[in-house]
């Protein structure tokens, strides 16, 4: 369970003010401090949200957070770049600890990477210097270092050991392609998701009321009831039942409809169905990862037509964690979970 706190934290702000004092050689009880520490700040923030890069970049760490908060396949996650660090060499903090279920401590440093032409995913990350900097804080404090990478336009997430993938100059160059190849996401809970299609959803219409057809193709009804299915399987476990939303409203599969269902000249019901753009015909449809599932909701919540407009969306906290249980079973939606390891 997260313990941030959406409010502001005044020991938090009385040590922003205390060092602004210091470097002003101002008192904390000077009413001026206040006054002055009040319009550097209102400076600086406008700076900050006048540099989409860094919003960006902000908003992409905060996700991160997040979805492994909703996946919840970790024994602790913390904010690793806060605070202090007095260190003997030079060192670089990365964003986040994660300590796993058995016990590994893994360090991630999360980059965000928008390239507009969908074909050429590649991004020169981490130079040589960058680089050797989060080595050296990582080997001082006991964790592996990894790299997570967020593709904003495929909505992907790549989790990869940089030492790997480092050149003879110690550059990281990482392309999406090599960066799914060696994808460690999956040990902190990510899944690729496939089930029965169609999912769909009907409304049925009061048979109490009025439904019936005009001559110029018109009907008004009164909905008397919903159900939600996976083929022909009404789902009705409430826990099965916000899994299947989850998957319609963000996973891969497109919208089909709405359909009339008619008896005759009566209006029945209509039915909206959401299915893959094509079918492999093999029992079941891939309809998304749970990491890129959650990256939608996020970019629902947190954009407005590309521009950063929020830079945390409402937590879920263990959202799919039910998924990761040897003991779940779909009962009405079954599902495929397939989780990948790194090529190594």
């Amino acid at each position: 369970m997260s313990s941030r706190k959406p409010e502001i934290q005044a020991f938090n702000l009385l040590d922003e003010l205390a060092t602004f004092g210091l470097s002003q050689g101002l008192r904390l009880n000077d009413p001026q401090t206040v006054e002055r520490f009040s319009t550097s700040m209102s400076e600086s923030l406008d700076m900050t949200l006048s540099n989409r890069a860094a919003l960006y970049g902000r908003r992409t760490e905060a996700m991160f957070e997040a979805m492994l908060i909703s996946l919840g396949a970790h024994r602790l996650l913390k904010a690793e770049d806060t605070g202090l660090v007095h260190p003997e060499a030079p060192f670089k903090v990365p964003d986040y600890r994660v300590v796993l279920l058995d016990g590994t401590q893994w360090l991630v440093e999360v980059k965000n990477v928008y390239i507009k032409e969908p074909f050429q995913q590649e991004r020169l990350l981490l130079k040589r210097g960058y680089h050797k900097k989060l080595e050296n804080y990582a080997s001082a404090t006991g964790g592996q270092l990894k790299l997570a990478v967020f593709w904003a336009r495929w909505s992907i997430w790549t989790l990869v050991s940089p030492s790997k993938l480092t050149d003879e100059s110690g550059d990281l160059t990482l392309d999406i392609k090599t960066g799914m190849r060696f994808n460690e996401l999956g040990a902190l809970g990510d899944l690729h998701i496939g089930t029965t299609p169609p999912l769909r959803l009907r409304l049925d219409a009061d048979p109490e009321a009025p439904s019936t057809l005009t001559e110029d193709g018109h009907a008004e009804f009164t909905i008397g009831g919903a159900g939600l299915y996976c083929n022909q399987n009404e789902i009705e476990d409430q826990e099965e039942q916000q899994l299947a939303w989850s998957f319609i409203r963000y996973g891969d599969w497109h919208e089909v409809g709405p359909m009339a269902i008619l008896d005759g000249q009566r209006l029945i019901g209509i039915e909206f169905a959401w299915e893959p753009e094509e079918r492999t015909n093999q029992g079941f449809e891939m309809i998304g990862s749970l990491s890129r599932i959650f990256s939608r909701y996020y970019a629902q919540r947190t954009l407005d037509g590309g521009e950063v407009v929020q830079i945390h969306a409402p937590s879920r906290p263990g959202w799919f964690k039910s998924l990761l249980s040897d003991d779940y079973k779909g009962k009405a939606m079954p599902l495929w979970q397939l989780r990948q390891h790194p090529d190594t």
